[in-house]
């Protein structure tokens, strides 16, 4: 078997990756969930058969885990740091659910490329634009990966807004919000400058903080939205099962 067949193939054959993922769920449903209590709320129905980013806010170390919990779709995959497949157990786990890794030694064009064949692929990719988990209680950190954000606005790719209310302590209910899936797109004539992409990345995030009722503290947030409006399109989406 081959380097690209392995990425491709769940570890351990498609079985044993379905049994991995029957058991972390309902570790984490025994385990996890009493504590938190979290919601989720809004329409989780996968919105088309092609690629799609799903593109959420992140505070908690749980942020993925709950998601992966309530959208059960096995096209689903999240990012993860390469160093994290060398830890057998967690690389087991990285594997069965298709996580992508990501080597932070190479370029960020080169791990886009990665990240777009997997899309390619008729993947869900699971993105955190922030690169971390941000504190409410603190600013905003001064940089958002917009790459992708403006490559799925180029291309007409399908994507899935999740906004996060992450309320993480005993009984907290954090709430998980699924808005409904949309495809941007450049309007007629239009073109964004490498600013204007990150102003239009910073305004879908906006739209994102605010589905779980949350303030994005930045300080553009005005100029954002007018740019946004007034260069992309907006266009939602019908889920698989509405046909």
């Amino acid at each position: 078997m081959g380097k690209e067949d392995r990425h491709k193939k769940p570890f351990g054959g498609e079985p044993l990756s379905r049994v991995i993922r029957i058991i972390l769920r309902l570790l984490v449903t025994i385990l996890v969930w009493p504590f938190f209590l979290p919601r989720v709320e809004g329409c989780r129905e996968e919105p088309s058969d092609e690629g799609c980013i799903l593109i959420a806010n992140h505070h908690h170390l749980f942020d993925p885990i709950f998601i992966t919990l309530f959208f059960k779709s096995v096209r689903l995959c999240f990012i993860a740091k390469k160093e994290l497949y060398n830890m057998k157990l967690i690389g087991w786990i990285l594997k069965a659910f298709g996580a992508i890794p990501l080597d932070r030694s190479v370029s960020d064009l080169q791990a886009s490329k990665h990240i777009i064949s997997e899309i390619a692929n008729k993947k869900i990719v699971g993105l955190f634009p922030q690169g971390t988990r941000v504190s409410l209680d603190k600013p905003l950190p001064a940089e958002l990966h917009s790459g992708l954000i403006y490559y799925a606005i180029r291309r007409g790719i399908p994507i899935i807004p999740v906004g996060i209310n992450p309320t993480y302590r005993l009984f907290g209910r954090p709430r998980f919000v699924f808005g409904d899936s949309v495809k941007l797109s450049l309007r007629e004539g239009e073109r964004l400058n490498p600013e204007e992409q990150d102003m239009a990345a910073n305004e879908v995030m906006r739209r994102i903080y605010a589905l779980a009722g949350l303030k994005y503290a930045h300080k553009n947030n005005a100029e954002n939205e007018e740019l946004f409006c007034r260069k992309i399109h907006v266009r939602p989406l019908e889920s698989r099962a509405d046909g």
